[in-house]
């Protein structure tokens, strides 16, 4: 059984969202912009959009926030910030790439650091808050066919990423799911409605207390989550993600099949083997 939470608008009967596309290996370069957003949608300016992973990069400035209590009551939950490190490092981050009323738009979820840092070291990038001090490297994957885009969610009252088709593609899937569903299985269903049964899981998300493997249950009711290893395997999704929870603590494993239910949303890119 899954923990849930109760969102402020209706649920729309059906759970999740999916978009089929092609998806192209890619090794980029993110140039020097005013914004992280903007970089990264210039590195991968021949694409729709994307999935990128950053590692070992400095920025310029790294603004990040994490789960946290809405004080107006308006959402089920909230973020805890901004925490400013100023002069940054990404440890490892991954984002997606896509567009939000026409300009670029990242949602990135990462370990991050710097020289004194007394704050939390995981948590939420913020796309044009952050910026690079010089060109870095990522990869990850290019897409065609499909987008992500930011549209208002009425069950959540969030502005949450939704897949968008802007043409043809086979092979992969990018795939959003909506609250209170176990997140493997509403990623292996979702798949499924896009012909694949096998592959790839990357992307990030937010669970409800979740459980992991081998584990003492997670005391947070809003948590933000990136995944780290993820499989799908004869129609079965199995997910390896780290996670930081209210009070900034990080912990890392595999979710445990049937016991982790989305709590705001999840955003995944699905390849096919």
């Amino acid at each position: 059984m899954i923990a849930t939470l109760s969102h402020p608008g209706p649920a729309p009967a059906r759970r999740w969202a999916v978009a089929p596309c092609h998806a192209e290996p890619v090794e980029v370069t993110l140039p020097v912009t005013d914004s992280l957003a903007r970089s990264a949608a210039l590195a991968l300016a021949r694409y729709d959009g994307g999935w990128l992973v950053v590692e070992d990069a400095s920025l310029a400035n790294l603004d990040f926030v994490i789960p946290g209590a809405d004080p107006t009551g308006a959402h089920a939950a909230w973020y805890a910030g901004p925490h400013r490190m100023g002069a940054g490092r990404i440890d490892h981050l991954g984002l997606h790439v896509g567009m939000k009323d026409g300009e670029p738009w990242i949602h990135g979820h990462g370990a991050f650091d710097a020289p004194g840092w007394q704050g939390p070291g995981f948590g939420h990038i913020l796309p044009y808050e952050s910026r690079l001090s010089h060109p870095i490297r990522a990869r990850g994957w290019g897409l065609r066919g499909a987008r992500l885009a930011v549209s208002a969610d009425t069950e959540t009252h969030f502005p949450l990423f939704q897949p968008v088709q802007s043409g043809a593609g086979l092979g992969a899937a990018l795939i959003t799911t909506r609250p209170n569903q176990d997140l493997g299985a509403a990623i292996a269903a979702a798949a499924a409605e896009a012909g694949i049964t096998r592959g790839r899981i990357l992307g990030l998300g937010s669970l409800v207390h979740p459980r992991l493997d081998g584990q003492a249950p997670i005391d947070s009711y809003a948590t933000e989550i990136l995944l780290t290893r993820g499989t799908l395997d004869s129609g079965i999704a199995r997910i390896e993600a780290e996670v930081v929870t209210l009070d900034a603590t990080l912990h890392k494993g595999w979710l445990t099949p049937g016991r982790n239910g989305v709590c705001i949303t999840a955003e995944v890119l699905v390849i096919s083997d």
